[in-house]
């Protein structure tokens, strides 16, 4: 039977919901649920998980030492807390228990796992969502067999050349997952004629020195600073994120800050704007839709979640797309990311002649993401070229 290992599977907020998630009531996104929900559901495949003794989750830093028992014990409680039994999962704690034709999955975003003694000799495979660049020297030592990620960095991403630019193994794309809820549920000729543009603005200072600039989402933050001028062609519903915090800082009281920011934290929360709208409605009102990408070079997940709802969606030509096997003009609208290339490319569609041709991109964008972007359809695909690798390097 294929064993698939994952290192620390009861800290792992991309799988399940953490201890430390359960006790301070706090939301996650759990991303990858999906490929954990699939693999417990596979007869012919055993999940286990590999816990070591800086796998306490409950600790911030994720890297201290503890106490096994502890660790075991949270281990157990959290597999309770998610629904999951016991005897689903098998628990590893040394090393030699490894077998050459075992696959196992690991996270950079978590120090953590990278607590081996020594490589193990089997596939290593290393998600890359949300990748920590302080963990690249740890993963250049380990060496894994595979990276896989949501997104391939190789289109001229500047933070992962300087940090992770020596990798040259396999690098798999794995497609974004869309939520259930995200159905097409209005005709499209009832839809508005005009793009609906949704994403958050974020700032990241430790980009700055890499792209001159904090802001992790450019292509977003220009639709939202000239929203005014382009109510002829988008609706802007684009969130700033720091937007909240700079109201907080217009006091020049510190004390009232303080007062200020207990309060939104208690009784408001962040992005407000962004959570007053039903998504699946908005993008099913409109006939096109834009999800601006990432200075990273990765597009976000709202792209597949509009495709979804049958909205014709509106990309950057630079390979993202095509990645998941998707043709501009054919499952997507491509323009360059400038803003006057992105109003002409709404204007040609807006007009009656065009319009066939938009309704025939967006039904066949949203068939292609219903039928490959769903939780079995990309845990089966990955778990497969995952197995062939294993074979090809450790048979």
């Amino acid at each position: 039977m294929q064993r698939v290992i994952f290192v620390n599977l009861h800290g792992n907020g991309f799988l399940l919901r953490t201890l430390n998630l359960i006790v301070f009531r706090q939301s996650g996104a759990i991303k990858h649920k999906f490929l954990l929900d699939y693999l417990l559901n596979r007869e012919d495949i055993e999940v286990c998980s590999y816990i070591n003794d800086k796998g306490f989750s409950m600790s911030y830093s994720h890297a201290g030492a503890f106490p096994m028992w502890l660790v075991k014990l949270e281990h157990k409680l959290t597999l309770k807390l998610n629904g999951i039994p016991e005897d689903k999962i098998t628990v590893i704690t040394d090393e030699a228990e490894f077998r050459k034709d075992d696959i196992i999955i690991m996270y950079n975003y978590y120090v953590n796992h990278y607590s081996f003694k020594q490589r193990p000799q089997c596939l290593v495979a290393v998600s890359h969502i949300h990748f920590n660049t302080s963990n690249a020297e740890l993963m250049r030592a380990l060496d894994p067999d595979v990276v896989f990620n949501e997104a391939s960095f190789r289109h001229g991403s500047k933070i992962y050349d300087k940090f992770y630019g020596w990798y040259r193994n396999k690098f798999l794309v794995i497609p974004f997952v869309f939520g259930e809820r995200f159905k097409n549920q209005k005709p499209f000729a009832e839809r508005q004629n005009k793009c609906f543009s949704t994403g958050t603005v974020t700032y990241m200072h430790n980009i700055t020195p890499i792209y001159g600039d904090p802001c992790a989402q450019p292509a977003r933050k220009q639709i939202l600073v000239n929203k005014d001028r382009l109510t002829q062609w988008i609706d802007c519903y684009n969130s700033d994120y720091s937007e909240d915090d700079k109201k907080l800082k217009s006091s020049s009281n510190r004390i009232v800050r303080t007062l200020q920011g207990i309060y939104y934290k208690l009784f408001t929360g962040k992005q407000k704007k962004y959570f007053s709208f039903n998504m699946v409605e908005k993008f099913n009102d409109y006939k096109m839709c834009l999800v601006g990408e990432e200075i990273m070079h990765i597009p976000g997940i709202g792209f597949a979640e509009g495709m979804a709802c049958g909205s014709a969606y509106i990309g950057q030509t630079v390979g993202y797309y095509e990645d998941y096997g998707m043709h501009e003009g054919v499952h997507y609208i491509g323009y360059d990311g400038t803003l006057d290339d992105l109003k002409a490319k709404i204007s040609y569609y807006q007009q009656p002649e065009h319009q066939a041709e938009l309704e025939q991109i967006a039904k066949q964008g949203t068939e292609f993401v219903r039928t490959n972007f769903t939780g079995d359809a990309v845990a089966a695909k990955l778990l497969g070229q995952l197995i062939e690798e294993s074979r090809f390097r450790y048979r």
